[in-house]
């Protein structure tokens, strides 16, 4: 069920593409058709977003993964998000599930290549709990409408570039790589890759 009564809203059951009875055993009972919505957030959400997102950092942590930190999204830190980009909250069955952000330029990551003509994908996040459901594919999807209706080319996003099984997870969902960039390694930063998606 695709039910857009506003553009910032996004409602489907899980799993609605495909019937319980082509889906193995574990789906139907993993799935359970939760109800899923998107909807662009306000700064009343900051504290859910910044729970969310140091959540995720704290089981990067935990598991060695060398990406986020959880001091890096402090409420005062998610509440400026909302200067200068726009901020989408994922629930399912009315709960809190993932989150991520757009842009309309990313000139810090993408240099000489930024290109207004593209939306820039940030924060992708999905909760511990809900892993495994597609609920990011369900969000890229969600962005790669929005980018459409703003007559956009398509979507970019960056992704470390020391995390193999990420860089593939994009690859699968369709995006190209462009470029490698080196954010002052030398001195603490990273090494990402740029994709990109056009519609």
């Amino acid at each position: 069920m695709r039910n857009l009564p506003t553009r910032n809203r996004y409602n489907r059951k899980r799993g609605e593409k495909m019937s319980s009875e082509k889906r193995p055993p574990h789906e139907r009972l993993r799935e359970h058709e939760a109800v899923l919505v998107i909807r662009e957030a306000v700064q009343h959400d900051a504290a859910v977003l910044a729970g969310m997102l140091r959540e995720a950092a704290e089981v990067m942590v935990r598991q060695g993964v060398e990406q986020w930190k959880p001091e890096m999204f402090s409420m005062e830190t998610v509440l400026e998000y909302f200067d200068s980009r726009r901020v989408f909250l994922l629930t399912s069955d009315g709960n809190p599930a993932g989150l991520f952000t757009l842009q309309d330029s990313d000139p810090g990551y993408w240099k000489e290549l930024n290109d207004e003509r593209y939306l820039y994908v940030h924060r992708l996040t999905v909760c511990p709990e809900y892993r495994g459901l597609d609920y990011g594919g369900e969000m890229l999807r969600y962005a790669e409408e929005e980018a459409a209706r703003l007559n956009k080319r398509g979507l970019r996003l960056d992704c470390v570039a020391h995390l193999p099984s990420l860089n593939a997870y994009y690859q699968r969902s369709g995006f190209r790589f462009i470029a490698e960039r080196d954010l002052n390694r030398s001195v603490g930063g990273r090494y990402v890759n740029l994709y990109e998606k056009t519609s």
